[in-house]
């Protein structure tokens, strides 16, 4: 029961979960889910997107200025 109550204290702020408490409770939902529990599938999907943005978040980059930015990479004719 302390697992589900922290869940759902947690789930008002997912992102302030650690990342492998995050990946574990995700994982945990998911299997509750899969057994057809409604409300163990919303809380994994919402857990899961949690994860999603931090992985997108961290692969984004910023790009360097390009040299040629006045130059466009193609001819017109």
């Amino acid at each position: 029961m302390g697992r589900i109550s922290r869940m759902s204290e947690s789930m008002t702020t997912p992102a302030k979960l650690e990342d492998s408490e995050l990946q574990s409770l995700a994982a945990e939902w998911r299997i509750r889910a899969m057994q057809g529990d409604q409300l163990a599938h919303r809380m994994a999907q919402a857990l899961e997107a949690e994860q999603r943005r931090r992985i997108r978040d961290t692969g984004l980059q910023p790009l360097p200025p390009g040299s040629s930015a006045a130059a466009p990479w193609w001819k017109f004719w």
